[in-house]
């Protein structure tokens, strides 16, 4: 039975544009088919503030993959395009992150399915309320435009074109 799937994509290495549309093709061949692109965001580093600014979207997707599957091919669609895990928070020539799946609730060791941080990120919740507004967060219990009403986040995302 397929689910929808919503992942973040970030980055702040290189061609972050072009790394993310050479992504969409690997995730739709390992994932599933996007249904849908939000605007590509650019925002303030969260976290390690003292690196460049961050390019950041939201898609989602029909699966038929369980979510441990589809984080491992996250993180191997991570490496392929030379990510590297050697500061947190720090710089990232791609970040893929399963913020949804669809009403499932994972709470494993590596894996959390809602993200735990998306009522605090709007760099998260400006792309998630423009693709799906009235998706309801399966715990938190509000829309995507509920929680970015109500998100003490004031960290400015700002459209590019």
């Amino acid at each position: 039975m397929s689910s929808l799937v919503f992942i973040s994509l970030g980055g702040n290495l290189g061609n972050t544009l072009e790394i993310f549309k050479n992504s969409y093709l690997e995730i739709e061949k390992k994932i599933g088919r996007i249904s849908a692109f939000s605007k590509i965001y650019q925002t303030a580093a969260w976290g390690k503030t003292d690196q460049a600014d961050f390019l950041n979207q939201v898609i989602s997707l029909e699966t038929d993959l369980g979510p441990e599957k589809i984080m491992s091919e996250l993180l191997e669609i991570e490496l392929f395009f030379g990510r590297r895990r050697d500061v947190i928070w720090g710089p990232r020539i791609l970040d893929l992150d399963i913020l949804f799946l669809g009403n499932q609730i994972v709470s494993g060791e590596n894996l959390a399915i809602p993200h735990p941080q998306i009522a605090h990120r709007r760099f998260v919740l400006i792309p998630m309320a423009e693709i799906a507004p009235n998706f309801l967060h399966p715990v938190l219990q509000q829309t995507m435009l509920e929680l970015l009403e109500q998100t003490t986040d004031l960290q400015s995302v700002t459209l590019i074109n």
